[in-house]
Formats: C-alpha cells, structure tokens, sequence
C-alpha cells in the first residue's frame, strides 16, 4: 500500500487560475459557506453577494479571461444555479479563448445537458461520497446533513457527460466507490481531505491510501490534502 510519505503534495489546483463571472449556490454543504466568506470578506463592501454567495452574475468579468493555459471557471459558484443567459455569455466568452483549457465543476451534472459546451472545456463534478449514510464518529450521520445537493447516487447516474472527479473533502465511502469511478472513466481525479476542520465523517487515512492505489491503475490522481481523519488525532477544533 502506499505511505503517506511517498505522496506529492500539491494544491487542489496547482498551475490552474480562477475566472468568476459567476459567483454562487444553493446546496448549501456545511463545508463551502465558511470557507467562501472567509475568502470573500475582503470583498464584502464591493459585492454583498459575493459574501452572501448568492448566484449572481459579474458581466464585467467576461473580458479579465486569466493569463493562463487552464483556467477553472466559475470556481466560486455553481453554474447550477445559474441563469441560462449568463451561462451562455460566459461560454461564448471561452469559445473565443480557444487556446486555453477550461474547468467548470457542478454537483448537480443534469446542468450540463443544457448547454452545448466548447470543445476546451473540461466537465468535472464534485463526488465526496457513494454513501447516503455514515457510521463515523462525526456528528453528520447522513449526506443530506451536509449538502442539499442531489445525492452522491444521483451524480453516478448523470455523468455520462463528466470529463473528470473531484473528491473533495472526502466522504467515508464504500468498497464499490472505486468500480463506480472506474465505471465513470474520468481523464483524472482530484482527492483530498477538508482543509476547515468541519468534522465531517472522514474515512480513515488507511482506507484512503488504498482508494489512492486503486484509482491510479485506471486514470491520473491529482493530490490535495492527504492527512489522517479528524477523529484519527487529537483535535479540538470545529468548522
């Protein structure tokens, strides 16, 4: 099995700079809302709701395209949530940058039946879990407790269209989440642990390391936070 020493370290991620035209969402994850008004604080007095992270859109945005060859937009929001017309605005604005290569992540992959998405876009979801129920010390027992999106079932189901995964913060899974990834053939998957100590119901750091293995016999793993649960050291904080 691989050991926590041997990993490459890295920012979720690395090399990629942000575009937020959109802002915003409404699963409410126990995990996001703090940790985006804490990045957002500094900007309150220009955009309540950027603070708020209400769906709102930022027009004047459509022409500060980052000077870099990938770019994850709308990093900050969920384009779930939001209005057709900005959506379409801000892929006609990545049909003109085709020489870049362009993220966009949802939790809810029925959106992206919507849209006729450009040729540099890479369609990625957000997969902590296959469980809609934990058996961990936290004091989160159910999925539904943590997130109003659809459940983690439902996203298996719609991402026919997902070019990659991210599983983050991970959720305690299943022994079937690896064939279940597998089954979803992802060019690479983002992994890590919740960086705002939110008590979630982590998998042991051993489980974890195993998941890693197993992945990387089928596609690329991209490395965030790889640490052992919360509830695996003494640790008193809360998110």
């Amino acid at each position: 099995m691989v050991q926590l020493s041997t990993l490459n370290k890295s920012r979720m991620y690395e090399n990629v700079k942000t575009w937020n035209p959109f802002v915003g969402c409404r699963f409410n994850c126990v995990y996001c809302i703090p940790s985006f008004q804490r990045q957002a604080k500094r900007r309150r007095k220009w955009c309540e709701l950027c603070y708020r992270y209400e769906p709102h859109f930022h027009p004047e945005r459509l022409n500060r395209v980052p000077n870099a060859e990938v770019i994850f937009a709308c990093a900050y929001g969920d384009i779930a949530h939001a209005k057709s017309e900005w959506v379409e605005q801000i892929l006609d604005t990545i049909e003109q940058h085709e020489d870049k290569t362009f993220y966009i992540q949802t939790k809810d992959p029925r959106v992206f039946e919507l849209y006729c998405f450009p040729p540099n876009v890479k369609l990625g979801i957000t997969l902590e879990t296959n469980l809609d129920e934990f058996d961990t010390p936290s004091r989160f027992r159910r999925y539904i407790e943590i997130s109003d999106a659809p459940s983690p079932e439902t996203r298996v189901v719609q991402s026919y269209l997902v070019d990659y995964v991210t599983i983050e913060p991970i959720l305690d899974f299943s022994s079937e989440f690896a064939k279940l990834l597998k089954f979803m053939n992802p060019e690479f998957v983002y992994i890590g642990y919740d960086n705002h100590n939110c008590k979630l119901p982590e998998p042991p750091l051993k489980k974890t390391l195993e998941l890693i293995e197993k992945l990387k016999k089928f596609t690329e793993v991209r490395l965030k936070t790889i640490r052992p649960a919360w509830w695996e050291v003494d640790d008193d904080g809360q998110c």
